[in-house]
C-alpha cells in the first residue's frame, strides 16, 4: 500500500519542519551569545541583583605550557570569567581582584593569570 501526499503539501510540511528547526537552534543560539558586561572600579553595579563570586583562570581546564603567549592566557582568564558569571545567570561582573603577575617573564615564576570578581544579573 503506498500512500503519497501532494508535492505542494509535502513541500509546505519541509518548510515548516525546517522552520520550526532553525528557530529552536536560534533561541538556544542566543541563549549562548549574550554578552556579559565586565566593570573594573571602586564600587559595583548600582540597582543590579547580586549573584555571587566568581573566578576566571587562565589554568582552567587544562595544563598550561609555560610557552603559552601573555595575551591568550589574558583571553582564557577572562572567558572563564565570563563563563562563570553566565553560570550564574549574570550579565555584569565587577573584578574586584586580579593577579596579573603572568605578563612578566620571570624564570620559574607561576604564569597564572587570576579574575575574581562578582557577578549580577542587571537587565
Amino acid at each position: 500500500m503506498r500512500v503519497s501526499i501532494p508535492f505542494p503539501k509535502l513541500i509546505g510540511k519541509l518548510l515548516f519542519i525546517f522552520s520550526f528547526v532553525c528557530l529552536a537552534n536560534a533561541s538556544v543560539l542566543a541563549e549562548q551569545g549574550k554578552s556579559v558586561i565586565i566593570m573594573v572600579g571602586a564600587e559595583g553595579p548600582s540597582g543590579c541583583e547580586l549573584l555571587g563570586k566568581v573566578i576566571g583562570s587562565s589554568k582552567e581546564g587544562e595544563v598550561q605550557a609555560d610557552n603559552v603567549p601573555y595575551t591568550e592566557r589574558l583571553m582564557k582568564a577572562r572567558n572563564n570569567l565570563v563563563d562563570a558569571a553566565q553560570k550564574l545567570g549574570g550579565d555584569t561582573v565587577h573584578i574586584i581582584r586580579s593577579n596579573n603577575s603572568g605578563k612578566y617573564e620571570v624564570p620559574g615564576g607561576e604564569k597564572e593569570i587570576i579574575h575574581i570578581g562578582n557577578a549580577y544579573r542587571c537587565k
